[in-house]
């Protein structure tokens, strides 16, 4: 990616017409990101990689029980949007083919849209901190897919494996973008050749189900208070509070922490 860097020091005349959509596509994210109010209550394509089917059984019966979205939150993905947006315009203009931008992805009746297709690669745009960023540059691997986005790019790259826009069926790419740094890497992915449509039943075959399932993570010790916390999966899923009732929400300086058990009462603020 050194000749998107290349743009910011080298003299560069910007195509009129790429500029023009570029505006137009970051004006939509904004107004779908400032005015959606949904929690989603069906199984989609980017979801697949889930590592707990209890989430989704929540997202397709009880979407209702989600945590709502905050103003901050939203920011966030926003950011992340527009991001995407940034990479794939500059990746354009320095040279790149960049195709099927959103494209409407089906398996089995699920529906995704992947980010886009450059030089025949299908590609998926990740914004990360730093050290999430870490993970992408080494070559993110399953033991350090917390979010299951190896699943989500070999879904995407499932589903295209007819289009003619994707030459390279075989392999698969994330684009990663250290939002503190501006660091950018390509961490390309083989093809598992995983059966995509078979996931797709088994999900839908949970998602079915009158009750929820097991949770698939355990909480964890809070170092050696005899309390106990959400880990990293459950702590970002908005269905934690429906799935460990009785959970309680500290503020510590690092963020908050979401504990299962109070041994020992944390001195730090209690939220509301």
């Amino acid at each position: 990616m050194q000749d998107i860097y290349g743009l910011f020091t080298n003299p560069h005349e910007f195509d009129q017409k790429n500029v023009e959509e570029f505006g137009k596509r970051l004006a939509t994210h904004i107004s779908n990101r400032v005015s959606d109010e949904k929690t989603g209550d069906r199984l989609r394509m980017s979801s697949l990689g889930t590592r707990c089917d209890r989430k989704l059984w929540y997202q397709s019966n009880a979407p209702e029980s989600a945590e709502p979205l905050d103003g901050h939150t939203r920011f966030k993905f926003l950011y992340g949007d527009i991001l995407e947006e940034l990479v794939l315009f500059l990746a354009k203009e320095a040279g790149h083919s960049v195709e099927g931008t959103q494209d409407t992805l089906t398996i089995s009746g699920v529906k995704g849209h992947r980010d886009a297709v450059v030089d025949g690669v299908l590609v998926d745009v990740k914004s990360a901190s730093s050290y999430s960023f870490k993970k992408f540059e080494d070559g993110l691997t399953s033991d350090k897919d917390s979010f299951g986005y190896l699943d989500q790019l070999g879904a995407y790259l499932y589903a295209s494996q007819d289009d003619p826009k994707v030459v390279h069926k075989d392999r698969a790419a994330f684009i990663a973008v250290d939002k503190t740094l501006g660091h950018i890497t390509v961490d390309v992915q083989p093809n598992t050749y995983k059966n995509y449509d078979k996931v797709v039943a088994e999900k839908k075959a949970v998602i079915a189900q009158k009750e929820p399932p097991p949770r698939a993570f355990s909480d964890e010790p809070d170092g050696k208070s005899g309390n106990r916390k959400l880990g990293t999966e459950c702590s970002y899923c908005s269905f934690k509070s429906t799935c460990w009732p009785g959970m309680s929400t500290y503020i510590y300086s690092s963020g908050p922490r979401f504990l299962t058990k109070v041994a020992k009462e944390p001195n730090v603020a209690k939220a509301d």
